[in-house]
């Protein structure tokens, strides 16, 4: 027996056809209050075809003369016989006698109709996802989670962002005692004493690049804060789009026992390496972190992977992906890969919001700096890679000046310098620009830095 199709279904119930006619009636009785409505719904909230059709003629004169008018509806709807009787029409929307008191009830009704209504057609798309036998089961739960997350992520709050000058300051002054008392999150300290003093922490909610040309240390970068915050029983999760998890892990454990990155993966250490590499292990193995270590992955299972790991964690406080390059683009945006490559930024920057959490992002820049006298990369030298510049909230450059070319590292080895790493903070959007110094050790593949190092040698020893 074939399937009949439903009956009385959210979108087209009698609560929603009351609701909304209901809500028209008021408006027509009552036409002052239309600035207020049209600040709370809008066209696509309405189910009921013909409702949805007079809210639209009365959005469109209230933007054109600032008021409705009865007269106006029904020339509207006369013309091109919108519907079949407006003097009909417009008689049963007023005939009733409807107050202003109803009108936010009846907003708040019309509002919970529509929410239901996204997650039926949710569910639907849903079922009709899971038909598709050629998605893996990650595709498809990725794809599920996407679809309900679009459906539910339109607050019922119908409270605005928008603030009297008093309001504005009295949340300003709040927050700002919250940090003068040490209450409130200034931003996460990535461990490097230097690079916090610059920039004041990583936000919640913010989307910082860390980008460099190959070679610099971006991803060994990235595990040493990753480290560093992780010793302070702070929840990482780690998108690792080229590296597997256990050569995370390997390079967490060569910087914590500082031992020979060499010799650790090829297992020449001696007996007094060892130690201190079971003593890494010590130390780290409870620490609160997760990694996916999938290549080929898209935004959208790069969102399900994290929302998974904050429900298991009971929250997150770092993000990193690496690397922006490895991310997959959508089929249909295959022409246009700078493009593709900057909507992927966006939709990063918006899930580190949605998280409220900082997300790091590592990304490759092109080495068309090679070319210039100074080498040392700018914000424009992003510009390949769709609009980094624009929609970060921080941008750091790794530099390693011996690596730019032979001649510059025979220099360096001269100087002493082969080990110095600018970090260059070229962009933050809430902190100051500008530039420090790290060593770079190329023997435990980890980054010192020299503030760190002067205030652990006036530590007193155990």
């Amino acid at each position: 027996m074939s399937e009949q199709p439903q009956q009385n279904i959210p979108e087209q119930n009698d609560e929603s056809r009351q609701a909304e006619y209901q809500l028209l009636g008021i408006l027509l009785q009552h036409p002052v209050k239309i600035d207020e409505v049209a600040d709370m719904l809008e066209v696509k909230h309405f189910q009921i075809p013909q409702a949805q059709l007079i809210y639209d003629i009365l959005l469109k004169q209230f933007q054109q003369d600032s008021q409705i008018s009865r007269t106006k509806l029904y020339l509207e709807l006369q013309k091109d016989n919108a519907v079949a009787n407006p003097a009909e029409v417009i008689e049963q929307l007023t005939s009733g006698f409807n107050t202003i008191e109803e009108l936010n009830p009846t907003i708040d009704l019309i509002r919970k109709n529509y929410q239901r209504s996204l997650l039926i057609r949710a569910s639907r798309r849903i079922k009709e996802v899971a038909k598709n036998t050629d998605l893996s089961v990650d595709d498809y739960q990725a794809r599920a989670q996407e679809l309900i997350f679009e459906a539910t992520s339109e607050s019922d709050d119908l409270q605005r962002h928008i603030y009297t000058m008093e309001d504005a300051l009295m949340q300003s002054f709040s927050a700002y005692m919250d940090r003068k008392h040490k209450k409130a999150d200034v931003g996460l300290r990535s461990g490097f004493i230097s690079l916090d003093n610059l920039i004041g922490g990583f936000k919640r909610g913010h989307l910082n690049v860390v980008a460099a040309s190959t070679s610099m240390g971006k991803t060994a970068f990235a595990i040493n804060i990753a480290k560093n915050v992780l010793k302070r029983n702070t929840r990482v999760a780690i998108i690792s789009l080229e590296m597997e998890a256990t050569e995370v892990i390997d390079r967490m454990i060569i910087q914590e026992a500082r031992v020979n990155g060499w010799k650790f993966t090829q297992g020449e250490t001696n007996d007094e390496e060892d130690s201190r590499i079971s003593k890494a292990l010590d130390n780290l193995h409870e620490l609160p972190l997760m990694i996916s270590d999938e290549r080929g992955l898209n935004v959208a299972q790069i969102r399900a992977r994290l929302r998974k790991f904050k429900a298991q964690m009971d929250g997150l406080d770092l993000v990193i992906v690496d690397y922006l390059q490895m991310i997959r683009l959508p089929e249909e945006t295959a022409q246009n890969t700078s493009r593709a490559v900057g909507e992927i930024v966006l939709q990063l920057r918006n899930l580190a919001s949605e998280l409220n959490v900082p997300v790091i992002l590592i990304s490759q820049i092109s080495r068309s700096f090679t070319s210039r006298q100074d080498k040392r990369p700018v914000l424009s030298d992003l510009r390949d890679s769709g609009n980094i510049e624009e929609v970060s909230d921080g941008v750091i450059f790794l530099y390693r000046h011996a690596h730019t070319s032979a001649a510059a590292r025979e220099q360096a080895e001269a100087e002493g310098t082969e080990n110095d790493t600018d970090v260059i903070i070229a962009k933050q959007r809430t902190g100051q620009t500008g530039s420090i110094k790290l060593f770079f050790e190329d023997e435990f593949i980890r980054f010192a830095d020299p503030e760190n190092i002067s205030l652990e040698g006036t530590m007193p020893h155990a």
